[in-house]
């Protein structure tokens, strides 16, 4: 009858074969073929020590240490290299590297070989049954002792790459690394008490038979766990690859300022390789650049050479989990087309609102000297160019004041909104005294917002209501209250309402040839509103006081208040 030994060893051999088998269908998978190579090798000691176990002849016995040693030397590499990809550190597994992993194997495989006639591995070879298997005694030499360390080193790296994603991972993670723990530890702890006789019956090697709780834990892994469709290296190289692909330059440094990390578009942008930034001073390549401890405000950098680009630097700390500051994330921002695009228009806005107010005051000096001076008739082209001269007058102004409230649009502050609205429907009424524009407001109202912006809102929406009245004494209607915690200042008219055209224009966002607005005035109302974080509405046919319930617009202002 078959020793159990054997038995357990053929087990072994069995169910590690089996998973190189499934390994090797999902080849394509991250850190398959290391796995297979793994279980391979542990197949073919575990085959191998089960033939030695039948083998009591001392010499053909000590010949199976050779294949025995094969499988041994193909479980530690291949362990370590299924751990890195396992992990996501796959890039690490080079052919540079898998050569030296393989250097004390083969090494360790010809020692076994030509044992007798060095005695490097082990001396006083003899069987020693037990439990009725050729198991085997003998005096372990220098290389062997080596030989064992450098499987320990190897193991024990793999073990610390999962125990770590074991404590840093999701718990789905956590459950499928600790079935490869346990699978790994089992073997291994086996090997130290053959190496080091610990404990009873020295002359047999348990690592080979326990290879099997290795097959049955990792084949929980695969089936369970599903290991080659949901691995860390997925998370991992994810968060590498959103890094990279970001389209911002990232950049590490430690506390001192140096590099740590970079990505592929902060190598380009500072045109450098990886490792020409480590350990580099960001300070020294970006001149100007510093950290300060609340993470600093966005600066600005010119790259050198002939195509000059302009790049936002934002720093953000970096905290350990007792709140002690570690290291900055620097991200550079490409912003050379949005500073163009600035520059430009701060030239076009500054130019033609300067040139238009200067050109057309003159314009309205000389058509106001023309209507005075000219026949009726003459005069009344003149005062044509005047209202029209004014009007572009008007505009530059409305371009001045949206360009003020975009740059500097103030802090907000504790404000009476109901004295504010009425000093605007005062004014707008002296104005235009053919309009009458009623203020319906409390006594007092006084909520936190920026003052300046609801005061320009506001204005324009009252002057629109009058300048584009198609009656002769134009009516508006101002109102302010709370309501549900908000601020709700409604502006409400019996003109003709605002053209579709208009808000079609506003809700695109944009201005187009073929839909275009007739001013800025609506754009300085719909801007000033999203600054202050709230919502514009218009609803047309609203004329109170008797009018046409056809005509009207009631334009609603709904502001976030504290």
């Amino acid at each position: 009858m078959p020793s159990p030994l054997v038995f357990l060893s053929l087990l072994a051999g069995i169910t590690t074969l089996a998973l190189t088998v499934f390994a090797l269908r999902n080849r394509d998978e991250p850190g398959a073929p290391s796995f297979a190579v793994f279980t391979f090798g542990a197949a073919v000691w575990s085959l191998s020590y089960a033939g030695a176990l039948v083998t009591f002849d001392p010499a053909a016995r000590e010949l199976f240490e050779i294949s025995n040693e094969i499988g041994q030397a193909l479980v530690a590499p291949a362990w370590l290299m299924f751990a890195l990809g396992y992990t996501g550190r796959s890039e690490v597994v080079t052919r540079r590297v898998v050569a030296a992993l393989a250097v004390v194997p083969v090494v360790t495989t010809v020692l076994v070989a030509t044992n007798d006639a060095h005695h490097l591995m082990w001396a006083n070879y003899h069987v020693e049954p037990a439990f009725g298997a050729a198991t085997v005694l003998y005096d372990p030499g220098p290389w062997y002792y080596l030989h064992a360390a450098y499987g320990y080193l190897l193991i024990g790296t793999g073990v610390a790459l999962i125990g770590e994603m074991l404590l840093s991972q999701g718990a789905f993670y956590r459950e499928q690394a600790l079935a490869m723990l346990v699978g790994s530890l089992v073997p291994t702890v086996a090997h130290v008490k053959r190496t080091f006789v610990v404990g009873p019956y020295p002359q047999i090697n348990f690592t080979p038979i326990a290879l099997a709780v290795t097959g049955l834990a990792f084949g929980y892994a695969l089936f369970r766990f599903e290991l080659f469709g949901l691995t860390p290296t997925t998370r991992r190289l994810g968060r590498r690859a959103a890094i990279d692909d970001v389209g911002v330059g990232v950049v590490i440094v430690n506390p001192e300022g140096r590099i740590v990390e970079v990505n592929r578009k902060a190598q380009d942008v500072l045109e450098m390789s990886t490792d020409e930034l480590l350990e580099r001073r960001l300070g020294d390549l970006v001149p100007g650049f510093g950290l300060e401890a609340d993470g600093g405000s966005p600066k600005t950098v010119l790259t050198a050479g002939d195509d000059r680009r302009t790049y936002e630097l934002t720093t953000s700390a970096i905290a350990d989990q007792h709140d002690r500051l570690v290291g900055h994330t620097v991200t550079l921002n490409d912003i050379t087309e949005r500073e163009q695009r600035r520059q430009r228009l701060e030239v076009l806005n500054r130019v033609l609102r300067h040139n238009l107010r200067n050109d057309m005051t003159v314009v309205l000096g000389y058509a106001q000297t023309l209507e005075e001076t000219l026949p009726e008739s003459e005069a009344r082209m003149a005062s044509t160019i005047e209202r029209k001269a004014r009007s572009l007058v008007d505009m530059s102004e409305k371009a001045r004041k949206l360009e003020q409230l975009i740059e500097s649009p103030g802090d907000p502050t504790r404000v009476d909104v109901a004295s504010l609205l009425r000093a605007v429907c005062d004014e707008l009424g002296d104005a235009f005294p053919a309009a009458t524009v009623t203020a319906d407001l409390p006594d007092e109202l006084v909520v936190r917002t920026v003052p300046d912006v609801l005061d320009a809102v506001v204005e324009n929406l009252v002057e629109n209501a009058i300048e584009h009245n198609d009656v002769d004494a134009p009516q508006v209607w101002v109102s302010a209250a709370v309501d549900g915690g908000g601020l709700v200042v409604t502006v409400a008219d019996d003109g003709p309402g605002i053209p579709d055209h208009e808000l079609d224009t506003i809700d695109a966002g944009t201005e187009t040839p073929l839909q275009h607005g007739s001013g800025i005035g609506l754009w300085l109302v719909h801007w000033g509103v999203r600054s202050l974080g709230g919502g514009l509405s218009f609803e047309t046919g609203t004329a109170t006081d008797g009018h046409d319930d056809s005509r009207g617009t009631t334009a609603t202002v709904r502001l976030p208040v504290r």
